[in-house]
């Protein structure tokens, strides 16, 4: 085999090489990627259910005429927001599809609470997330 055949060939195998290593590091990048967007979105979370009052669980619930009530409201509304920011992404295939389950489970839980449905009416009477935001959130209620 003459030395230029060689020299393509191993130019080739170089390229192949190259080409591999790329592909490698794009995926690490992309996980690298899906974890930070993971944890940007949990410690938010934690930061929004952190003020909420100790008895936001309780069936007894009842938001209205407590004491905290705006707190609760503000923490509430930015829980929504995280919800909605959540599901948009989720919606524009823009998240992996086992964090959206992981997040999904997770609204569904806290919307099957009281205290979390007396925060969608009064949001959802005085904002406007859209009918199909709307209409995902009242499937987590029931």
């Amino acid at each position: 085999m003459p030395s230029s055949d060689w020299i393509s060939l191993a130019g080739g195998l170089i390229s192949l090489i190259g080409v591999g290593v790329i592909w490698i590091q794009t995926e690490k990048l992309s996980e690298q990627l899906l974890m930070q967007h993971f944890s940007d979105y949990t410690k938010r979370y934690q930061e929004i259910i952190l003020q909420f009052p100790e008895d936001i669980n309780k069936k007894e619930f009842v938001l209205r005429g407590r004491d905290d009530y705006e707190k609760t409201m503000r923490h509430m509304r930015a829980y929504i927001d995280l919800c909605y920011e959540e599901w948009y992404l989720n919606r524009r295939g823009l998240i992996d599809p086992e964090i959206w389950r992981i997040w999904e489970a997770g609204v569904q839980t806290a919307f099957s609470k009281p205290a979390f449905k007396q925060a969608w009416e009064i949001v959802k009477s005085d904002s406007n997330f859209g009918k199909q935001f709307e209409a995902f959130i009242e499937k987590c209620i029931q």
